[in-house]
């Protein structure tokens, strides 16, 4: 039997033998395993047994490894790229459109004119009127400059797409090209959307400064909490935009907060930006005046008017007859001098109702010439508000700051939220606004204010 199971046994050995030779493998290869195979090539490897099966696997597996390291290292240049030629494409078409606003022929020949009149021997013995041309020119100097820049930026983003074009996608050199032309891109969109903005400020006043009184409403001390914080709100806007921000008035409330007050701003476009904030702000929160901390509605109302120039103020002439100034101790820092000397002024226009208050500067002559610009400049916003031809007929009566009224509402709880009643523009974003970030809040009463006056809405 033993040789019996002995010569089977070299029978089935030989046949084994036989058909790995035909299949082209041998049993020992059967059985190492192929390295750099995952569990399904393996496994599939076990099943079907063979050196041309096994190279078949490596190479597309060793293809599939690579192909999307190609891919990952050429999709972000090429997708910058494409995403670069479009944001140009647009640009060029605002950029062409907001110059043909400026006018350059026109800009560049009155440089022409400024320029030759300043050379002229006579030209400093006005120095008021000098000073304004030369303001004048600067300022078209600066548009100039400002529309060349333009074509600058887009011509420097189309010469860094002439040399990607040159460079490999996938080298350092092309990957800070691409980040750099975004950037100045981005900028250029950035400087577009404010120009848009400014061509919407057409009014006479609006390129100049802006004086900005906050007056507390209902609500008690929150309410004069609720006004100190609108005048913080409107001093960060302005020292955010580069404006000089100055205190004019401040009366304290007994408890917190502030009963009124009122700030200048002088820089291009305030008033043209802030004139849209006249109105009643209405405030909702849990009062932290409340001993129960509950839940209260405040008050405040904004009045904003156009810092004028010299020329303006002589022309508008009011009659002594129709003011009525009281003087005061202004009281706070400064000394004895404003201490004990009634150096504020109090001023009223008997027709109209309308007063104003001046304590910021150190003698009486000073703060009732303050006054008396800020009743004008009242007068005057009133004037081109009513459309009317002659001082005597102005009428203006101010409107209660209280329930129905609002122009924003401020809510702090139960949700978060600013929204502006006119325009229907609202954010979530209440810190950044208390911060000053009402840009959004100033474009869309400009745009608002546009399209009513193109509707031949009052």
């Amino acid at each position: 039997r033993m040789r019996g199971l002995i010569e089977i046994t070299k029978v089935l050995f030989v046949w084994i033998l036989v058909f790995t030779c035909v299949v082209g493998a041998s049993p020992v290869s059967r059985l190492q395993p192929t390295p750099r195979l995952n569990v399904r090539s393996h496994f599939v490897r076990t099943a079907r047994v063979g050196r041309r099966h096994v190279r078949y696997l490596e190479k597309p597996r060793c293809q599939h490894q690579q192909e999307p390291m190609q891919q990952q290292q050429q999709q972000p240049s090429s997708v910058a790229i494409s995403e670069l030629r479009r944001l140009i494409g647009s640009l060029e078409v605002r950029v062409e459109q907001n110059q043909k606003q400026l006018n350059i022929p026109f800009l560049r020949a009155e440089c022409d004119r400024l320029e030759a009149e300043s050379s002229s021997e006579n030209f400093w013995d006005n120095a008021e009127q000098a000073q304004a041309q030369m303001s004048q020119l600067s300022a078209l100097r600066n548009s100039m400059s400002r529309a060349e820049s333009w074509d600058t930026v887009l011509g420097d983003a189309k010469a860094a797409l002439e040399l990607v074009a040159e460079e490999p996608e996938d080298g350092e050199e092309v990957r800070e090209l691409l980040s750099e032309a975004r950037e100045s891109l981005d900028h250029l969109g950035t400087e577009m959307g404010e120009f848009e903005l400014q061509v919407l400020l057409e009014g006479e006043h609006d390129r100049g400064g802006a004086v900005l009184t906050v007056v507390a409403g209902a609500g008690g001390t929150e309410a004069m909490d609720w006004a100190q914080m609108l005048v913080r709100m409107y001093t960060r806007f302005g020292q955010g935009r580069g404006y000089s921000v100055r205190s004019l008035e401040e009366s304290p409330g007994e408890e917190a907060g502030v009963k009124s007050a009122t700030i200048r701003l002088e820089g291009e476009f305030a008033y043209g930006f802030l004139k849209g904030e006249k109105g009643t702000h209405r405030l909702v929160r849990l009062s932290p005046f409340n001993a129960q901390n509950k839940r209260q509605t405040s008050f405040a109302r904004v009045e904003v008017m156009p810092v004028l120039e010299e020329n303006v103020l002589e022309e508008l002439v009011i009659p002594e007859n129709e003011l009525e100034v009281t003087t005061m101790r202004s009281g706070g820092a400064g000394g004895q001098n404003v201490n004990k000397v009634e150096t504020g002024v109090r001023m009223k226009h008997i027709p109209t109702g309308i007063a104003v208050r001046c304590t910021q500067e150190r003698t009486q002559l000073m703060n009732k010439k303050i006054a008396l610009e800020m009743i004008k400049a009242k007068l005057l916003v009133i004037q081109e508000e009513q459309r009317a031809a002659e001082l005597k007929e102005i009428k203006g009566e101010l409107v209660d700051a209280a329930w129905g009224t609002q122009v924003r509402n401020y809510v702090f709880q139960p949700y978060k939220m600013v929204k502006d009643t006119r325009t229907s523009y609202e954010t979530a974003r209440v810190s950044d606004v208390m911060d000053g970030d009402l840009m959004g809040f100033v474009e869309s009463y400009l745009r608002h204010n546009v399209m009513m006056q193109q509707q031949g809405s009052p």
